[in-house]
């Protein structure tokens, strides 16, 4: 078992709100077991819940969507060679304590939604979502945002919900930035901030993928699975509007350091 995560809070204005709202940021389950977050979001009560990614281990092939893969020099290459060299070492010993748990998502779903309306978009570990898993979702009352959007009434505001998937639909994307009012963008992948245009133009963007760099050292991660050496967008909240979660699970076996498992609840308020 990991250890127990932690509550992560920041204070953001949005001046499109009428009233303050909370949002409650979980990412990266990844079929982990997650009691603690859920005792975080039981005593945070927030007004909604917005799971960006991964919550689910249904893995091609781990990257990101073809159009935005990054060249691996040789540098970047032996980098990639030696985390992952150090990442099956540990597994020799660590596997017990990072275990799947399938049925955890399920038991997630059902118990988050009876906090507050859940809203989910998908991630690179999910590019083979099944029938049974939509089905899941669908009976525990969660909204699936797969290169699609929602309205949602809160506090006195409409909020425009979207999720961009792994496979983005820039097409979907781009009605969605067209939107008036106030644009909430679940995007499991930050790097998406910088590549695709239509992305900056949500009011805010909750990202998640890089689980923190994995290993923290003076107040920056280590390393990512896509990103490699120092992601750029490791965690916290980057030009006021792009908010990454370090994640709630783990899928590497190295231990984190100085990077603790997280729920992040994000404070709006119009002024």
């Amino acid at each position: 078992m990991a250890k127990k995560a932690v509550l992560t809070e920041y204070r953001l204005t949005v001046p499109q709100l009428r009233q303050p709202l909370t949002i409650a940021h979980v990412s990266d389950l990844h079929e982990r077991d997650a009691t603690d977050i859920l005792a975080l979001l039981q005593t945070v009560q927030p007004d909604l819940i917005a799971v960006t990614g991964d919550s689910f281990e249904r893995y091609q092939n781990g990257e990101t969507d073809e159009r935005f893969r990054r060249k691996r020099s040789l540098l970047r290459t032996a980098v990639y060679v030696l985390a992952y060299a150090a990442d099956g070492l540990f597994a020799l010993f660590r596997r017990r304590a990072n275990r799947q748990e399938p049925e955890s998502v399920q038991r997630f779903m059902e118990q988050a939604v009876g906090i507050a309306p859940v809203f989910v978009s998908l991630g690179n570990h999910e590019e083979q979502l099944t029938e049974a898993d939509h089905a899941m979702l669908q009976k525990c009352g969660a909204t699936l945002l797969d290169n699609a959007g929602t309205d949602f009434f809160a506090k006195g505001t409409v909020l425009h919900i979207g999720g961009l998937s792994t496979n983005a639909d820039e097409a979907w994307l781009h009605d969605f930035a067209a939107q008036s009012g106030f644009r909430l963008l679940l995007c499991h992948h930050p790097e998406y901030y910088d590549l695709l245009p239509d992305v900056r133009t949500a009011d805010l963007v909750l990202s998640g993928h890089n689980h923190g760099g994995q290993v923290r050292l003076f107040g920056r991660g280590v390393f990512s699975s896509s990103s490699g050496l120092l992601p750029k967008y490791d965690r916290g909240v980057f030009d006021g509007r792009l908010v990454v979660s370090a994640g709630c699970g783990n899928t590497f076996f190295v231990p984190r350091f100085g990077n603790p498992r997280e729920l992040v609840v994000l404070h709006l308020s119009p002024e």
